[in-house]
């Protein structure tokens, strides 16, 4: 196989005109002959120019190939990790389709328990600070949600840290937000993996570094409020099977030590930075998120887990 078969078959799409190729041969044929030159014509210099050139042409060769096999590695690499993490995640949502949701009956509550480690910078540089978040969702469509959250030590809160809201639908923020998503309802959420993925896509207004990583943002944003229904978690983890890019680590605790898988998705402009959600692979449940920090950002080094919550959901009778 020569040089230019093994770099096409690195890389089957990338097509280069045959125009450009055969100026190339050309141009390379022309500089070989000039070099090398009838052999009685050929002073030592020149004899030793025509060894180190095509010593160099050798060595270039080498290092193009090992280039080659490095990209070749890479993508190997790349792309089995996806592998793995589309298998994952849609043995999760199989296993969610049969998981039966706990259901609150009139006057109940469904409670979405996130007890949280955060970073809370300022001026001064950022440090760890513990969080809780409660959110209430009533059984009763016509009962106000309710949003218990503790900010801990943030710089700036005076008083109790401690606040709690209470309105229609979850919107705790403005009437144009919701907890689950401004004008998101549930039932909007196609049931079917591929269909829930384009009604995702579909939505892209060009935010986030990429299509890409702002597919992923928006499908995990709707699942760590933990209060999504089994057809609809289902879908949405087979839709995160399809964003490329997307990848798995089995056996990460929560913050609270509850093991689930990670999902995460790094962004090459990000610096190595990775956003994860972590959940149970039998429920398809988020039970928590994590935030691995690039290399030299805020101080953190490459792999650090800059961020660390635990979700859990419950019925409960009453909300505060």
């Amino acid at each position: 196989m020569d040089e230019l078969t093994l770099l096409r078959s690195a890389r089957e799409d990338i097509e280069v005109p045959q125009a450009a190729l055969n100026r190339g041969r050309a141009a390379l044929l022309e500089r070989t002959a000039d070099a090398a030159g009838p052999a009685s014509a050929q002073s030592p210099r020149r004899r030793g120019a025509a060894r180190r050139l095509r010593r160099a042409t050798w060595i270039a060769t080498g290092a193009a190939a090992a280039l080659v096999g490095a990209l070749i590695v890479g993508n190997i690499s790349l792309d089995a990790s996806s592998a793995h993490a589309s298998d994952l995640l849609r043995s999760a949502a199989a296993a969610t389709v049969q998981y039966v949701d706990l259901a609150p009956g009139s006057g109940q509550y469904l409670r979405a328990h996130t007890h949280a480690q955060w970073q809370a910078c300022d001026e001064q540089g950022c440090t760890p600070n513990v969080q809780s978040i409660d959110v209430y969702m009533p059984a009763d469509p016509d009962v106000a949600w309710v949003l218990v959250r503790d900010w801990g030590a943030m710089s700036g809160v005076t008083g109790s840290s401690v606040e709690t809201i209470r309105e229609p639908g979850g919107r705790f923020y403005g009437q144009d937000s919701s907890w689950i998503g401004a004008g998101l309802d549930y039932a909007d959420i196609p049931t079917d993996g591929a269909a829930a993925y384009a009604w995702i896509d579909a939505q892209y207004t060009g935010g986030s570094a990429s299509r890409d990583e702002d597919d992923f943002v928006r499908i995990t944003d709707i699942l760590r409020t933990g209060l999504v229904p089994a057809p609809q978690r289902a879908a949405l983890l087979d839709a995160l099977s399809r964003v490329p890019g997307v990848s798995a680590t089995e056996g990460v605790a929560n913050f609270d030590g509850v093991i689930g898988v990670a999902i995460g998705r790094a962004e090459p402009v990000r610096a190595g930075e990775r956003q994860e959600i972590i959940i149970d692979p039998l429920t398809g449940l988020v039970i928590g998120e994590r935030m691995i920090g690039g290399g030299g950002v805020f101080g953190w080094n490459f792999g650090d887990v800059v961020s660390l919550t635990a979700v859990e959901s419950s019925i409960v009778d009453t909300a505060p």
